[in-house]
């Protein structure tokens, strides 16, 4: 069996919030949620809070970049998805920090997923404990029987990926490669994430796929900066740590070791995947990276 190093190794005690916190308290993921629901002209109620409603009206108000951006990494995700599927051949995928199942038809990232690949298996990896439960009640609702929820986050390398999920005992083959999605992770996770990276290589078969997304920086002044500005202060209302920003050099960064291939275009603003260009957008564009690399030996 693949092994990967002890997670607490790579993290800061108390990045991942409890089942207490998420209570009382309004969480990233469904805030986000929220915001996407809005964004597609859905509704979601299942595992929505009166706080989260809340707290993103304010962000919607005050940072109105932000929906747009959370609409383009979604689209960079379906993106990056149909990549590894027509171009790596690849039918198994982990999507790091999976959100709340969206709208009437409850879709998941399995459903962008089930898009481009007739029989996939997809592990949803959500570090929030309601909306990990929701999506584990929605795809078995849904007769998935390829697909499972698992409650972990982005530095627990190895329980999403050796993970013995129902029916049938299946598990992932770490002997081919899959498809790893971190779409948003690395700008709510404060932790090395060169070094999370490199642990998930050695985790995974040559020639798997891996595919970032994350907030970054913005020249001083700008009303870019004032809008991360407030969004970072908004969401010191949740349990999540700190607003982590990545610069475009940090990013190529975490791939520049040996047995990574950083794929054209390299690391791309998210408009460049995100097309056509949001609509309506009220306040200044967030600046959002984007990466897909592929594993060798």
């Amino acid at each position: 069996m693949t092994t990967s190093p002890d997670p607490h190794s790579l993290t800061p005690h108390g990045t991942v919030p409890d089942q207490e916190a998420e209570t009382n308290h309004p969480t990233v993921a469904r805030v986000n949620g929220v915001l996407l629901d809005k964004a597609f002209e859905e509704h979601t109620e299942m595992g929505i809070y009166q706080a989260d409603l809340h707290l993103a009206r304010h962000i919607d108000n005050d940072v109105p970049g932000y929906r747009q951006a959370l609409v383009a990494q979604r689209q960079f995700l379906t993106k990056a998805i149909a990549f590894a599927a027509t171009e790596r051949q690849i039918s198994q995928f982990v999507v790091l920090r999976a959100g709340l199942p969206l709208g009437v038809a409850e879709e998941t990232e399995h459903t962008l997923v089930r898009g481009h690949v007739a029989d996939p298996t997809t592990v949803l990896v959500a570090r929030e404990t309601f909306p990990s439960a929701h999506q584990g009640i929605v795809l078995e609702k849904q007769g998935q029987k390829r697909a499972a929820a698992v409650h972990a986050a982005v530095h627990e390398v190895h329980w999403p990926l050796h993970a013995v999920h129902e029916p049938g005992n299946w598990s992932l083959d770490l002997g081919t490669p899959l498809g790893l999605t971190m779409a948003g992770d690395p700008s709510h996770w404060p932790g090395d994430v060169y070094e999370l990276l490199r642990a998930y290589h050695r985790a995974l078969a040559p020639g798997s796929m891996v595919a970032v997304s994350a907030l970054g920086p913005a020249p001083a002044g700008t009303p870019a900066a004032a809008a991360l500005e407030a969004l970072a202060r908004h969401l010191r209302k949740t349990p999540e740590p700190e607003l982590t920003l990545r610069d475009r050099a940090e990013i190529e960064d975490w791939f520049t070791g040996p047995g990574w291939k950083l794929h054209d275009p390299g690391v791309a603003p998210v408009s460049h995947w995100a097309e056509p260009p949001p609509e309506g957008l009220t306040g200044p564009e967030l600046p959002v990276w984007c990466a897909i690399a592929t594993t060798a030996s």
